[in-house]
C-alpha cells in the first residue's frame, strides 16, 4: 500500500514531501556533483579568461576587473544578500533551494579557487577554453537543475521578479543573463561578448537536453482513476490550472476523464513523480508546449475562496 493512501484524508503537501524524500539521496547525489562540475569549469576556463558568463560569477569577473575583487568574494558577498532578500519576500520554504544550492556552490568555488594552478592546466587554444567552459560548465549546471535545484545567484533574482510580475523563469534568467553578458563587453571588448554568447548557448542547449525538453513548459495528458487526488496536488502544489476531457476508450469501451494541465519545465520531475505515487497504472502523455498565451492566474483559482 502506498504512504499516501494511509493518510486519513488526502494531503498533496504531504504527497509532495513523500515524493522528495524518495527520491532525497539520488537527487543530493546530482546535486554536489553538479555544484562541483561547475565550480571547477568556472575556476579552470573562465575566471583565468575573462569570459562573463551570465550569473553572479560573471559580474564577479567584470567587479574583478575594475576593482580587483576576488570573483569568489562577490559571489560569497552576492549571495548573501540575495539570500536576505528571497527570504524576506519568497518565505523560508520557497527559498530553501536556493539556499542550499548557492551556499553549496560558494563553497566549492572557494574550494576549487586554486585549481588550476594546482594541476598546472592550460590549452593552446583559446577557442578550446570556450568549449570547454560551455560543455563541462553546461553539464554541471544540468545536474544542479535535474535534481530541482539552482544555485543561487541570478537564479534568486528571477525568482523574486517572477513572484511579483508573474513572467516565465526562463526569460527572466535570459534577460538577466544578457545584461551581465553585456557588462561583459564594457570591461573586456566584444570579442569577450562573442566568446560568452558561444559558451551561454552551448551550456543552455546542454541543460535544455538533460532536462527532458527544449521548452520552459510542459504539457501533460493524464489518464488516471484517482483524477480528484492528482487535481488537487496540481492545484495547490504546482500551482497550475487543469482541464478535464470525457473520454471514452476505443478498446475496454470505459467513459473516464482525461486531465490537461501545463506546468513549468522544472516542475515536470515532481510533478510525474507525485502520479505514480498517487496512482502508478496512470497513462500519462508529456509534450513540449512551446507557448503558452492566456490562462488563470493563480490568484483567481476557484479553490482560493473556498
Amino acid at each position: 500500500m502506498r504512504l499516501f493512501k494511509k493518510l486519513k484524508k488526502f494531503n498533496s503537501e504531504k504527497l509532495e514531501k513523500v515524493v522528495i524524500k524518495k527520491e532525497a539521496m539520488k537527487k543530493s547525489a546530482l546535486f554536489v556533483v553538479g555544484c562541483l562540475i561547475s565550480s571547477i569549469s568556472y575556476n579552470l576556463f573562465s575566471v583565468p579568461n575573462n569570459f562573463v558568463g551570465g550569473g553572479l560569477g560573471g559580474f564577479g569577473i567584470v567587479l574583478n576587473h575594475f576593482f580587483s575583487i576576488e570573483p569568489s568574494t562577490v559571489i560569497l558577498i552576492g549571495n548573501f544578500i540575495l539570500i536576505i532578500a528571497s527570504l524576506f519576500t519568497l518565505g523560508f520554504k520557497k527559498s530553501l533551494m536556493s539556499i542550499i544550492g548557492a551556499t553549496t556552490s560558494t563553497i566549492f568555488i572557494y574550494l576549487t579557487e586554486d585549481f588550476a594552478a594546482t594541476i598546472n592546466f592550460y590549452f593552446d587554444d583559446i577557442l578550446l577554453y570556450v568549449l570547454a567552459a560551455g560543455v563541462v560548465g553546461g553539464f554541471g549546471e544540468a545536474l544542479v537543475y535535474k535534481a530541482g535545484f539552482n544555485t543561487g545567484g541570478t537564479s534568486i533574482i528571477a525568482l523574486i521578479i517572477q513572484h511579483y510580475k508573474k513572467m516565465p523563469l526562463g526569460n527572466l534568467l535570459r534577460n538577466i543573463s544578457f545584461i551581465i553578458i553585456l557588462s561583459g563587453g564594457i570591461a573586456f571588448g566584444y570579442t569577450s561578448v562573442m566568446y560568452s554568447l558561444i559558451i551561454t548557448f552551448i551550456s543552455t542547449y546542454l541543460v535544455d537536453k538533460i532536462l527532458i525538453g527544449i521548452s520552459d513548459s510542459k504539457m501533460f495528458f493524464i489518464h488516471t482513476d484517482k483524477e480528484e487526488e492528482v487535481k488537487e496536488f496540481i492545484l495547490t502544489i504546482i500551482e497550475s490550472g487543469v482541464t478535464e476531457f470525457d473520454t471514452h476508450g476505443a478498446y475496454s469501451h470505459k467513459k473516464k476523464k482525461m486531465l490537461m494541465c501545463v506546468v513549468p519545465t522544472e516542475r515536470y520531475s515532481l510533478l510525474k513523480s507525485a502520479i505514480k505515487e498517487i496512482d502508478n497504472d496512470a497513462f500519462i502523455v508529456v509534450s513540449d508546449c512551446y507557448e503558452v498565451l492566456g490562462g488563470t492566474e493563480r490568484k483567481k483559482l476557484a479553490f482560493e475562496d473556498e
